[in-house]
């Protein structure tokens, strides 16, 4: 059906599930989270720990790169986001706001906000200079992932309910309300564009929308198994989507159909991401590694 290709990195440290991985901008480290409460950096050049630290008092849900890579959020089950220093992994910051699990953190491109969902059922905008909370944006169901324009003049979140809302930023203005995907939706990313609005659906599907205007235009079926996580190339050509089952899918849009496929994972992938130059896809795994793979 399409090509298979082999792990050429393997990044081993954490003791209990992956659940998050982020590329720094510069494209030479890896960031990760885990279920056992661990942040780590890892040099990319040679796969071993630069860092661990183990500052929250529950799982590592989220993980993001502030855009000029001097720091690393994170968010927990203990209901903080925590922000990092990516030289050394001092503790920088404890965003307290939230009062269930942070599942998903991301900044903005220019670095301006910082944006958690959680499972409290509100998304909150943070200075990230000062990190005080700047807005609450109140949903009916679960935050479980939230995502940035390129532009910065709205934001996506993706709730348990299977329904998927974009917002304006940083008002608070309700842009959009998807129609209603019928399961969890699990991951939301949007392309580099910012033209193209992925989300990734519990029942064995993810869905490509335009956005702001909200018209479907794809529906992909993942083979036999349910998309965990999702992540745009840089170039914005292809859309890597992790699975329950341990694979890895790479969806071509100029071919329109899945063109590889990576597999070495023997668990659910919590979390992937490609490299800034695009060469390079990372997925982190409940099997408790993380795997680099070269994209053709």
């Amino acid at each position: 059906m399409f090509g298979k290709q082999r792990v050429l990195g393997l990044f081993v440290g954490h003791d209990d599930w992956v659940n998050a991985i982020a590329f720094s901008p510069g494209g030479k480290f890896l960031a990760s989270g885990g279920k056992d409460r661990t942040v780590r950096l890892w040099g990319i050049w040679n796969g071993q720990q630069i860092w661990a630290v183990k500052g929250h008092a529950d799982w590592v849900k989220s993980i993001a790169f502030s855009p000029d890579g001097s720091v690393i959020a994170t968010g927990s089950g203990d209901k903080t986001v925590k922000v990092w220093a990516t030289k050394n992994g001092a503790l920088v910051a404890t965003l307290s706001g939230h009062t269930d699990w942070v599942n998903s953190v991301t900044f903005s491109p220019s670095g301006r906000w910082l944006l958690s969902g959680s499972a409290d059922k509100a998304a909150i905008l943070w200075d990230a200079q000062t990190w005080e909370q700047v807005k609450t944006f109140v949903h009916m169901s679960l935050v479980y992932s939230v995502a940035f324009s390129p532009n910065e003049d709205f934001f996506v979140a993706g709730t348990y309910e299977g329904i998927v809302k974009v917002w304006k930023v940083p008002e608070g203005e309700p842009l959009l309300t998807l129609p209603d995907h019928g399961d969890w939706v699990r991951c939301v990313a949007l392309s580099p564009d910012g033209k193209t609005l992925a989300t990734c659906c519990w029942n064995e599907t993810v869905r490509l929308w335009r956005v702001p205007e909200g018209d479907l235009e794809t529906i992909l079926t993942v083979p036999k198994t349910a998309a965990t996580s999702i992540a745009f190339s840089p170039d914005g050509e292809m859309l890597a989507i992790g699975t329950h089952s341990g694979q890895v899918l790479l969806y071509e849009f100029s071919a329109k159909k899945f063109v590889q496929v990576f597999q070495g994972h023997t668990d659910h992938v919590s979390s992937v991401a490609f490299s800034p130059d695009g060469k390079w896809l990372a997925s982190g795994s409940r099997d408790k590694t993380i795997r680099l793979w070269k994209v053709r």
